[in-house]
């Protein structure tokens, strides 16, 4: 066989002691030139060791050119695929190939080919199902670190300049979405702060003359930068919203110091100017009316002349941003698909970052979700329904096949957890244009073929392989991969659509997607990656999207009982809860959760299969997230199940096993923090505990500030602690706000104990399903029995009664550890409220059984004292469940039974709980009001001779 001239030329170029410096690099661009396009070739000079000698190379020759060379080299490798990244790795070639970019040192054109290089060599990272974290770490050191925020500093960029910065920030893009430590990393070295004065400046000009020539800098790629930092985290988003550039050109409050301004470029004049004017987002919108009630209609005849911002919108910046308004409209007033993107993205995390704010007021954090709400419904989700729309008919290697690929995840994230943006989306058409994208994602593929070699073995067998000469997994092919970004986007957008009301969830049912989404639940099992059926499975991001699909569809009895049984839904998911990767596990058991409730076909199937064993084994997982899925799925299906059942899931679980989980990990009188809200929406507590460090080799620039004392819930649900914070937490303090969104984000403590108390939720719950129904009395029988009643009654009276003291003087620090009800109370701090609903649920159905189990209930003095409290706490189920405790702690089962439950109301009266309930009468919540007037009847029909029931 001949030999192609890339050998040849390798050949030489390794064995030649000293080449002159022109034959050097004509061997270089013979290898280049011959390679270029031919994966044979490209394999076979790897497996001759190029890779080796181009490292030399780097390292050594001090011409510019021959780094260039070389660099070109690397970057048609990389671009080759998945199985190139491994090899490249190993021959430890990055780190030569980036000591070119300081700017300063280098030759513009060597920065710039060393920065496409690493990009090719990222894409073809994420093209491995399975992509090697250590990557990451090639990459991103100290060092590379500080010449990428050189590179976003650049203080008068030009035109090659401008390239650098696009390069750099779609190389943070890339990298940053596989990896939490790294955008925790960027943020502390200073690269979101570097990329958000790129993003002020850019809005500052594009303010002045939106037609001017200022597209040198790649606004697209900047967004997903900063987009693909940000994401997943509250703090980093508002670390975002209050970097200084920012809040100065977009600030309507005090906190704007035009006497400070910032340095903005000038695109037209290439020179600095000293912009003293903000961006004027009350004009960039049209006017949005604020309905005056609620059951105004609010649709697109709404725009008329209001203002965008009432005045009382400027005073809390970290409520509502004026950035968002300017995403809005930079995505109606660009053209670019790419870039109308992109800025719905991060409006999209905007949004959910503001909305899961910690630290500001509840109600005007309300007020100001809805107006932002509605803007996004008429000017945000209409022009993510139509980039779904115009991206339907391409096909991969298209212009707009990445807009194809993020369209409909973009569209999800817009409208996840919102019903007025998800009916906006379905009358936009998005039900008809995301399901037409998710069939053709079945489409038959067909590949690049590789060009044909002849016997390559024989060539490879004349050189011993090493880790620099051996390819790794080729992965997916990118128009696999591409079908594969596409179908999870469209599965992401129709479960987002379909997550709240029925009325969408059967619009997404009659697109005639569901032997699609039962196709999307069968993982990659052995696949040849030359030659792909389109439907030979579907890998973990797909798997993943299809489960929240399944789970926002099977909410609905109708659903559950026609359209997902007779697609036979249950095999594949159930099979997936033995799938290796845990979030697919837990995505499984989530759907699980709905197919296994009282009304659902499915749950005998399910039953018969063996799920009991499965949920009880994954209840017993060291993963929290698996143990609160599984006791979730537990608690559904124990709820009105025969007897047998029930004592089946309690016994495979083990009595001691659920005592633990219901004590959780804390202990009994340890300070239970502030139940509060992170990145992901969820109730989590905030400790005063140090913050951990990364343990990678980055160096995190902590916030030197004061610090601030732990911040805890009074009864009453107010936030207080021991230092200046409780002064602090307005917006001209944006640096203490950031701390307190930091702790409760990057703490492993407050993670952990979030974890915990949702576990002992779940389990207090599955603990109140088991004692309902028919067999109520039975079932607490057996509960006392195998649990003892005293057990039982202990770990309720635990999340009842307030677990610390805080002193209001050095004199009353002796009574920290007491409870005394009657002292200190506005200083208690208690349990969260999902603990306390938890607990009165189970309380609920003791007192709904037999008189035997209200006397018993009644008895408990110390439950009681620390029940009472809790019939005016803020939460309104925590007040209408102490009232249906009442009520059933009241009722009269026969004549035999009249004066024991005399007795029992002579009981709540002499504990004061009477008193606490009649004081309802008069509550905020209607229903809890309703039950006060049952509650209150039966309590005097006892107390005062009324007429027999």
């Amino acid at each position: 066989m001949v030999q192609p001239p890339s050998l040849a030329a390798l050949y030489e170029l390794k064995t030649s002691t000293q080449p002159p410096l022109e034959h050097q690099l004509r061997l270089l661009r013979t290898i280049k030139n011959d390679i270029v396009g031919h994966g044979q070739r490209k394999k076979l000079v790897v497996r001759h060791g190029l890779l080796d000698c181009l490292v030399h190379l780097l390292s050594s020759s001090p011409d510019a050119e021959v780094q260039l060379q070389a660099t070109l080299i690397v970057a048609s490798l990389a671009e080759e695929g998945s199985a190139f990244v491994a090899p490249i790795l190993h021959s430890n070639c990055i780190q030569p190939l980036l000591l070119s970019l300081p700017p300063r040192q280098s030759l513009p054109k060597l920065v710039t080919a060393s920065l496409r290089a690493v990009n090719a060599l990222a894409i073809s990272w994420t093209l491995s199902p399975t992509p090697d974290p250590s990557f990451v770490h090639h990459v991103f050191t100290k060092y590379t670190i500080a010449s990428f925020l050189e590179i976003l500093r650049q203080p008068l960029p030009t035109t090659k300049q401008q390239l650098h910065i696009a390069l750099t920030s779609s190389l943070l893009a890339t990298c940053c979405a596989y990896s939490d430590q790294l955008r925790s990393a960027l943020v502390h070295q200073g690269l979101l702060d570097a990329l958000a004065t790129n993003l002020a400046s850019f809005a500052t000009v594009y303010n002045r003359n939106p037609q001017s020539n200022h597209a040198q800098l790649d606004i697209t790629t900047l967004l997903n930068a900063i987009s693909s930092i940000v994401r997943h985290s509250t703090y980093r988003a508002h670390r975002l919203i209050f970097s200084n550039d920012l809040r100065r050109i977009f600030s309507h409050s005090s906190d704007s110091y035009p006497s400070d301004p910032i340095q903005t470029l000038d695109y037209n004049h290439q020179h600095y100017r000293r912009n003293t004017n903000i961006v004027p987002v009350d004009s960039l919108l049209p006017k949005v009316m604020v309905p005056l009630q609620k059951s105004l209609a609010f649709g697109h005849h709404a725009l008329i002349n209001s203002r965008l911002f009432s005045e009382h919108s400027a005073t809390n910046v970290s409520v509502d941003s004026p950035l968002c308004v300017w995403l809005m409209y930079l995505a109606r007033s660009q053209q670019d698909p790419c870039c109308r993107l992109a800025a719905l993205r991060l409006l999209a995390i905007l949004n959910d970052a503001l909305d899961a704010d910690v630290a500001a007021p509840r109600s005007d954090m309300t007020a100001r979700s809805r107006e932002r709400e509605r803007q996004m419904a008429l000017f945000a989700v209409p022009i993510a329904v139509k980039l779904v729309q115009d991206a339907l008919d391409t096909s991969y290697g298209e212009d707009l096949a990445v807009t194809k690929e993020d369209a409909c995840s973009v569209l999800a994230h817009l409208i996840e957890n919102s019903t007025e943006l998800q009916q906006a989306a379905l009358d936009a058409g998005a039900v008809k244009y995301v399901s037409q994208l998710f069939r053709k994602s079945f489409d038959p593929i067909t590949l690049a073929r590789p060009m044909w070699s002849a016997n390559p073995q024989a060539l490879d067998s004349q050189n011993p392989l090493t880790l620099s000469t051996t390819l790794g997994d080729s992965g997916l092919a990118p128009e696999v991969m591409h079908a594969m970004k596409c179908r999870a986007g469209a599965l992401d957008a129709l479960a987002a659509v379909a997550e709240k009301e029925d009325v969408n969830r059967k619009a997404v049912i009659d697109s005639g997607i569901v032997s699609n989404l039962i196709d999307s639940l069968a993982p990659i099992s052995v696949f040849d990656p030359s030659v792909i059926p389109s439907k030979n499975g579907n890998t973990v991001p797909v798997l993943l999207a299809a489960c929240r699909a399944a789970t926002a569809l099977s909410r609905s009895v109708s659903l559950l009982r026609t359209a997902l049984i007779d697609a036979g839904i249950t095999k594949p998911i159930f099979a997936l809860l033995a799938y290796p990767d845990v979030d697919v596990q837990i995505a499984a058991t989530n759907v699980i959760c709905n197919l296994v409730l009282e009304f659902s076909p499915m749950r005998q199937d399910l039953v018969a299969a063996g799920v009991v064993t499965t949920l009880c084994e994954q209840a017993k997982r060291s993963n929290s997230k698996l143990r609160q899925a599984s006791l979730w799925a537990l608690k559904h299906l124990v709820l009105n199940s025969p007897k047998d059942m029930k004592i089946e899931c309690l016994e495979q679980l083990g009595t001691g096993w659920l005592i633990q989980a219901v004590n959780g990990a804390s202990q009994p009188g340890s300070t239970v923090p502030l139940g509060s809200i992170n990145a992901a929406g969820e109730q989590v507590d905030l400790l005063n505990t140090p913050d951990t460090g990364m343990d990678m080799d980055w160096t995190e620039q902590e916030e030197s500030d004061d610090e601030d004392g732990e911040i805890l819930l009074d009864h009453n649900g107010t936030r207080y602690q021991d230092s200046g914070l409780r002064s602090t937490l307005d917006t001209t303090n944006y640096k203490a706000h950031l701390r307190l969104l930091r702790r409760n984000e990057q703490d492993p403590a407050v993670q952990a104990k979030h974890d915990d108390m949702l576990v002992q939720e779940q389990a207090l719950d599955f603990i109140r399903n088991l004692i309902n129904g028919d067999d109520n009395v039975a079932m607490i029988e057996h509960l006392n029995n195998v649990l003892g009643a005293n057990r039982l009654f202990e770990m309720l009276h635990n999340k009842l009664r307030p677990v610390s003291f805080r002193s209001s003087s050095p004199l009353d620090s002796h009574k920290e550890t007491a409870y005394s009800p009657q002292s200190h109370q506005s200083n208690a701090v208690w349990q969260p409220p999902e603990l306390i609903n938890a607990a009165l649920g189970v309380i609920i159905h003791v007192a709904g059984g037999s008189s035997k189990h209200r006397q018993q209930l009644i008895a408990q003095k110390p439950l009681l004292t620390a029940w009472l409290p809790h019939f005016s706490h803020t939460d309104r189920r925590i007040r209408v469940a102490s009232v249906w405790a009442i009520i059933n702690l009241t009722w009269v089962d026969s004549a035999a039974d009249r004066e024991e439950a005399k007795a029992r109301a002579q009981e709540l009266r002499s504990f004061g709980i009477d008193e606490k309930v009649r004081a309802l009468a008069e509550d905020i919540d209607a229903d809890t009001r309703e039950r006060v007037k049952t509650a209150v009847r039966q309590i005097d029909e006892l107390l005062e001779g009324g007429r027999y029931r």
